[in-house]
């Protein structure tokens, strides 16, 4: 029985400790239920990240008329932006995809490249060199223009007045360890033709959203395609915030004169 009570301060510490961090813990986001809002607080939601990172999965595969069909569900692509010093990278590796590897970087007003495989002799430069070429500056900072908020909320908004399907709210799913939001729209052949009489799409696109309920950023995109011509592929992009990023020029070595 004394052992008992001796029991009682330490469970009350406890209790109260756990009481004291739910009071002072950041209180959750207000639900949203408007597919369009869910989409808009995803793009404001960034206005406050340091750095970005994003990996990407293919599936299916595509026909392409002069080089047959392609499996995509090999190709891994990655990439990452350190906004505070504007500095990105990102690398594709596809080896079904005519041994194509990509590697780029924006680092310090300058763009490096390396394409390796059969495309390479289509881009030029140097065969396992990186391409050094200055950022134009007429074209703005890509790493600024790429993060900057209001301009984003603005594509949004004209985009999703333009959008010829309405945005539908799925049900709500997990994102790894988060609770998110599910927004989806189809696009369909007439729908594109419509928006852009140069379209050449035969098919459906499927677009998918998931925002973390959190915070509203985005975790996840996703584009599957279901063409009668090119088949049925996508791409799914898993998004993360804050991490550690370090982009760095390659060495001398590794440049193209």
């Amino acid at each position: 029985m004394i052992r008992r009570f001796a029991l009682l301060p330490l469970a009350l510490v406890a209790t109260l400790s756990l009481l004291l961090a739910a009071c002072s813990s950041t209180p959750a986001a207000p639900a949203l239920t408007d597919p369009k809002d869910i989409v808009t607080k995803g793009v404001t939601s960034i206005q406050n990240v340091k750095t970005v990172a994003f990996t990407g999965t293919f599936t299916g595969s595509v026909a392409a008329a002069q080089f047959g069909t392609f499996d995509l569900s090999t190709i891994k692509m990655a990439g990452a932006v350190d906004i505070a010093n504007k500095n990105a990278s990102f690398s594709l590796d596809a080896p079904t995809l005519l041994g194509t590897k990509v590697d780029a970087l924006v680092v310090g007003g300058n763009a490096y490249y390396k394409i390796v495989g059969a495309l390479s002799a289509m881009a030029g430069g140097t065969p396992g060199k990186y391409t050094k070429v200055p950022v134009p500056t007429a074209s703005g900072d890509p790493v600024a223009d790429a993060t900057d908020v209001t301009k984003l909320i603005a594509d949004v908004q004209a985009a999703l007045e333009k959008l010829p399907s309405p945005l539908t709210k799925a049900a709500d799913e997990k994102c790894g360890d988060a609770d998110c939001y599910h927004v989806t729209t189809t696009v369909t052949a007439a729908q594109a033709k419509a928006l852009d009489a140069s379209s050449t799409l035969d098919g459906d696109v499927v677009i998918d959203l998931w925002t973390r309920k959190q915070d509203y950023r985005p975790a996840k995109l996703s584009v599957s395609v279901t063409s009668p011509t090119m088949g049925t592929f996508g791409v799914a992009l898993d998004v993360t915030y804050d991490g550690a990023v370090t982009v760095a020029a390659p060495p001398a070595d590794q440049v193209a004169p």
